[in-house]
């Protein structure tokens, strides 16, 4: 496995002690991450041609947004990325009448379960899968087992909700004719904390607590290609001191329990998600 950061930082170089692995958005086409332009991407490539550069296009895609994808998408082939990330499947289409070659990683969040679905789109012409965060490492090691897709999964960072293309925050603040103040707000509730973002695409909302999943990163090691964590609402210094320690554990220079403990010392508000908590019960007979 290779860590893979999911930027908020065009600083490369503060991470390349750590890993040499990186997501970023294309600008007007990504909803979580660092947003670039197509120049300011083919700049990071010029500057650092070694490093693995995945390209996150994960927004809904309209008709009148097609012309503006085709062309970046030409203009990404030619940079020798390591993957596009995306969401919306006209992305496939948009492969074959192009005849792309940059690899496809298959990312729509809550859908990215099972290893039927994922044999599916392998044979579509994906060879990553993103995996879903909400399910257990288990399940992760079947899919592994039962498909031929190669497996990214996500183990630090502020999971993913929902998200919406409405203007949520917009919407409320208008209804209630007060200033958006803010780019990130927390919903609570009785049992849990949520945190709400938006941008042009629309809103998403993260879990409030930081998914700490380096013991399930170490076991999993020899079946996932790609661990993200990612920086999005995070401090860029508590980040770097995260990566550190996953780096000890990925060379066996820690502990994995012993991480896990120094990781929820930097983060209170950190657990381990779904990685050892199943969602879907079958009923006894």
């Amino acid at each position: 496995m290779q860590v893979l950061v999911g930027l908020n930082n065009r600083n490369i170089s503060n991470y390349l002690n750590y890993t040499n692995s990186f997501i970023i958005g294309l600008k007007d086409f990504s909803i979580n991450y660092l947003e670039l332009e197509i120049d300011e991407i083919k700049k990071i490539k010029k500057d650092y041609p070694n490093i693995n550069l995945f390209v996150s296009i994960n927004a809904n895609i309209f008709n009148k947004d097609l012309k503006i994808l085709e062309n970046n998408l030409c203009e990404l082939d030619k940079l020798n990325i390591s993957g596009i990330v995306f969401y919306d499947i006209s992305i496939l289409s948009l492969k074959e009448k192009l005849s792309l070659k940059t690899p496809l990683v298959w990312s729509q969040e809550h859908m990215t379960t099972n290893y039927n679905t994922c044999n599916y789109f392998y044979d579509k012409g994906c060879e990553y899968v993103y995996l879903s965060s909400e399910i257990t490492e288990s399940e992760i090691k079947e899919i592994k087992e039962k498909s031929k897709i190669k497996i990214i999964s996500f183990f630090f960072g502020y999971p993913e909700v929902s998200f919406s293309k409405r203007n949520l925050l917009t919407n409320y603040f208008l209804y209630h004719h007060k200033n958006k103040e803010k780019e990130v707000y927390e919903i609570k509730t009785d049992d849990d904390t949520y945190l709400i973002k938006e941008n042009k695409l629309g809103t998403r909302i993260t879990h409030g607590k930081i998914l700490n999943g380096i013991i399930p990163f170490k076991n999993l090691s020899d079946d996932v290609s790609f661990g993200i964590l990612n920086e999005d609402n995070i401090d860029h210094e508590l980040f770097l001191k995260v990566l550190e320690i996953f780096k000890d554990v990925l060379e066996n220079k820690k502990d994995s329990k012993k991480a896990q403990e120094e990781i929820s010392k930097l983060f209170s508000n950190s657990d381990d998600g779904f990685f050892y908590k199943k969602t879907i019960y079958k009923v006894k007979e």
